[in-house]
Order: structure tokens, then sequence, then C-alpha cells
């Protein structure tokens, strides 16, 4: 397979697990989120791996930035569900930690 084919790979794999991804966020399947952005992950880092020695074909460049857009715009979603999510759990684990210290300060 060609750089430029392998390239084209990553991104044909990394949208369809943006879009589960955002189901996925969407149900507050936060598990099934952090196994897919293991596998989103995984993708990205081989795309940084792959060396192109020619440019990709004019083809090829309309359906990345076709991908890239429908990954963006998942990715924004997600972000937007997830933030309140992490906000509400970083508190929570604030207040815990914070009773932690007052159990400890007097002895309990």
């Amino acid at each position: 397979m060609t750089p430029q084919h392998e390239v084209m790979d990553c991104y044909e794999k990394i949208a369809p697990l943006t879009s589960r991804m955002l189901v996925l966020a969407r149900a507050g399947d936060w598990d099934g989120l952090v196994l897919l952005g293991q596998q989103f992950r995984s993708c990205v880092e081989r795309l940084k791996e792959i060396e192109l020695a020619a440019p990709l074909e004019p083809s090829q460049l309309v359906r990345k930035h076709s991908l890239l857009k429908r990954i963006l715009a998942d990715d924004a979603e997600i972000r937007d569900i997830v933030t309140p999510e992490l906000a509400q759990l970083s508190s929570l684990l604030g207040n815990m930690h914070r009773q932690q210290h007052l159990n400890h300060a007097y002895g309990q």
C-alpha cells in the first residue's frame, strides 16, 4: 500500500470511529467512549508516522477534506457533551479531596 493510500485508510477509519464515539457520548457510555478513544488515538498516531513522498491526488484531497469536516464536527460535539461531565467529575473529586483532608485533620 502506498503512503497516500495509507493516509486515506487512516482517515477512512477515523471518521466512523468519531461517529461511533459521538453516539456513545450522547448515550453517556463513558467506558465505551474510552475504548473507542484508544482506537482513535492509535489511528491518529499511525497517521502521524506516515511520511508522504508525493502529495495526495486531487480526488484524495477532496475525500480527505470531506472526512476531516465530519471528524471535526463529531469531535466538537463530543467535546460539548464531555466537557460538562468532566467539570462535574472534577467538582466531585475536589469535594471528596476536601472531605478526606477534613477527616484526616479531625482524626476520623
